[in-house]
């Protein structure tokens, strides 16, 4: 009976010890990150037969789990990957948006002010000095797009580019980590009796869990042998048992500068596969989100801006006479300068051979802050916005159309551009031959980047009127015919007094067809005009039409056989003379009318309304992005605070089991002594 006392004793005595083993270490522990409180369970042994009952035969400690509840851990890393991806996203459209917005550093100070010195020269077209004012605005209108460009390209795109890098290497450093505690804790866990779990290591792991959460949305799968699987995003596995599978930093195929994120297949693996778009959640989500989503497309938007001012002073200044009687001539850089088309279409880096595209605005309100893709496919080109959906897709006959050496230019519907090809290399062989040639058509992004003031002397400025009339002949859908852009005056159909000696008069007749699909070009006789052709000629779908030496849009819908003409105005004088009014404002007042009138983005926006569209855009991701961040930051501290509840560590309460263990190892101290007392009686009774 003594000896089954003594093992009760020592049983109970044991336990208490590791009860107060581990409310010590958690006492210990109750201010260390990710600790989760640990708990000594205990139970029953089997009781001892004696004399047809079963005596109790003591305790036995059956494990030390730890206080984790996996559903609260899922609530804290969901939310604070939510949290630091709005956090994210909000810091840096916040920069943004006050960039933008900014009177000083923002472009709709600068266009007022430009507007404001054409209504000086209308006022006094004659004075230099109202002049000089125009073309020092304009100057500063042009720098300010080009400060803009700079800022958000190199500043904004490149803190972001250092960033992502940062990122990077954080979450591979913690992943290597969190392998290196897998095999840890499967070693541990295959030495350890059952019931006793590696429990500080699984602490550490779930800790840098929890820091991985804070730079991408993370998920987890774990394994009887204590072992997790973790994926990021939508299912890129980053840990799989003891391997940690490295996320890298790549360039992008077509834009070195814009940096991508890449994943081997498998461990050891050199080929990386590009992954960024399944990157959700965290920091590293949010950064790449704004990159896409708001700050190339804000370039984008600027260059468009840039692009249609400048085509729209351009095109107004050659439908007008400078100072010296002359046509006007460009305010800003050609928007089609040749080394700027060629420059709007990048070529894969998988490309066998590099094939040059010439990318020509040829209607500024068309243009949108969206790119578009280009694959050579079996033969045909196909051109598709940002959504996938298909453009055109030119056919082989197209493509030689297309290249020297007739380098016919072709429009891709609905964009505002054009394309042909300057070097056709698109056939040479492909290793492997499933790579396609592609390409990347960006017709605005450098546009802010672009623009310069080409004109210095105030003489040039084109106040005056050009002397041209348009008239509707035959017009039942009242379509609209204007003068886009005169190009050529010295084309041999021009409209002039030279060019159609009496009795004809100076006039082109447009007359569109029956189906109102195609054009012809007449003079004042009715006869067809000379070399070049005069049709009949596709109208585009921008229905901007080339005329001699000069551009015509058409705005509405055509019923066909309209005809219209381009007439020299009676009583003018012809464009190679110089006897005109030096006070003629007619030009400047249309320059005038372009502050108010609605240009851009198919024209439903005027200058500064569209730029006003742009900061409206960042302003409200800004807005949404802080609203969203204190949402999650809220849910985050209560998902904290309910993990809390069940794994922190209460003093109180380990005060209270501190006492516990205390008193049950005095009383097993005591069961030993009486068992000893009882045996020593034994022992004295056989003296």
């Amino acid at each position: 009976m003594g000896f089954g006392i003594l093992s009760t004793g020592v049983s109970g005595l044991a336990a208490a010890q590791r009860g107060l083993d581990t409310t010590g270490h958690n006492i210990a522990n109750s201010n260390t990150e990710g600790y989760n409180r640990q708990t000594v369970e205990q139970k029953s042994t089997i009781g001892i037969p004696f004399g047809g009952v079963f005596l109790g035969n003591g305790t036995q400690v059956s494990s030390i789990s730890r206080s984790f509840n996996e559903f609260s851990f899922s609530e804290v890393l969901y939310n604070k990957s939510q949290f630091n991806f709005n956090n994210s996203l909000t810091v840096n459209a916040g920069r943004l948006d006050n960039f933008l917005a900014d009177s000083d550093t923002g472009i709709t100070k600068s266009i007022e002010s430009m507007f404001n010195a054409v209504n000086g020269i209308t006022e006094e077209p004659t004075i230099i000095s109202a002049r000089n004012v125009f073309l020092s605005t304009s100057e500063a209108n042009a720098k300010r797009f080009n400060n803009m460009f700079t800022e958000v390209e190199q500043q904004h795109l490149g803190n972001i580019n250092q960033e992502i890098e940062t990122t990077i290497s954080a979450v591979n450093e913690i992943t290597t980590r969190i392998a290196q505690l897998n095999g840890e804790i499967a070693v541990a866990s295959s030495i350890a009796e059952s019931g006793f779990p590696p429990n500080d290591l699984l602490d550490k792991r779930d800790l840098l869990v929890s820091q991985l959460s804070e730079y991408v949305d993370v998920d987890t799968l774990e394994h009887k042998d204590g072992t997790i699987n973790l994926t990021a995003g939508s299912g890129l596995t980053l840990v799989t048992g003891v391997f940690a599978i490295p996320l890298s930093v790549e360039r992008n195929e077509f834009d070195s500068t814009k940096l991508e994120i890449g994943m081997a297949p498998t461990t050891g693996t050199v080929n990386k596969s590009i992954v960024t778009d399944q990157i959700q959640g965290g920091s590293l989500g949010g950064i790449i989100k704004i990159r896409d989503d708001l700050l190339l497309p804000s370039i984008r938007d600027m260059g468009k801006m840039a692009i249609g001012f400048a085509d729209t002073f351009n095109r107004q200044q050659s439908l007008g006479r400078d100072l010296n009687g002359a046509v006007g001539t460009n305010l800003y850089k050609d928007i089609n300068d040749p080394q700027v088309a060629l420059s709007r279409t990048l070529n894969s880096n998988k490309n066998a051979a590099v094939t040059d595209f010439s990318v020509n605005i040829t209607n500024a309100s068309l243009l949108t802050n969206q790119d578009y893709s280009m694959e050579y496919v079996a033969g045909n080109l196909d051109v598709r916005d940002e959504a996938g959906t298909l453009l055109v897709s030119f056919s082989p006959a197209d493509i030689t159309a297309m290249s020297p050496p007739t380098n016919t230019r072709f429009q891709i519907p609905g964009t505002g551009i054009d394309i042909n090809i300057s070097n056709n290399n698109l056939a040479a062989p492909v290793p492997p031959a499933t790579n396609n040639p592609k390409f990347l058509i960006r017709p605005t992004y450098t546009g802010a980047s672009d623009i310069s003031q080409v004109i210095e002397d105030p003489s040039l400025v084109a106040a005056a009127d050009n002397y041209l009339a348009t008239a509707d002949v035959v017009n039942p859908s009242n379509v609209d015919f204007e003068l886009y852009e005169i190009s050529n005056t010295a084309d041999a159909n021009f409209p002039n007094a030279a060019n159609f000696p009496p009795p004809l008069d100076p006039q082109v007749r447009v007359v569109i067809n029956a189906t109102g699909t195609q054009y012809s070009l007449q003079n004042s006789a009715g006869a067809a005009l000379g070399a070049p052709a005069g049709g009949p000629f596709n109208i585009p779908a921008d229905q901007v039409i080339d005329v001699p030496g000069m551009r015509v849009k058409l705005t509405g819908n055509l019923a066909g056989n309209e005809v219209f003409t381009i007439t020299h105005q009676d009583g003018a004088p012809p464009f190679d003379t110089k006897k005109f009014g030096p006070g003629d404002n007619t030009n400047a007042l249309t320059m005038l009318d372009y502050q108010n009138k609605k240009t851009l983005d198919g024209g439903t926006n005027t200058f500064s309304e569209s730029y006003a569209e742009l900061v409206t855009f960042v302003g409200v991701i800004t807005q949404s992005g802080k609203i969203s961040a204190s949402s999650f930051q809220t849910l985050l501290a209560g998902a904290e605070q309910r993990m809390a509840e069940t794994s922190g560590v209460n003093l109180d309460e380990e005060a209270a089991n501190l006492l516990r263990y205390q008193q049950a190892y005095s009383a097993s101290a005591r069961i030993i002594t009486v068992a000893n007392e009882i045996f020593n009686t034994l022992i004295q009774s056989f003296r």
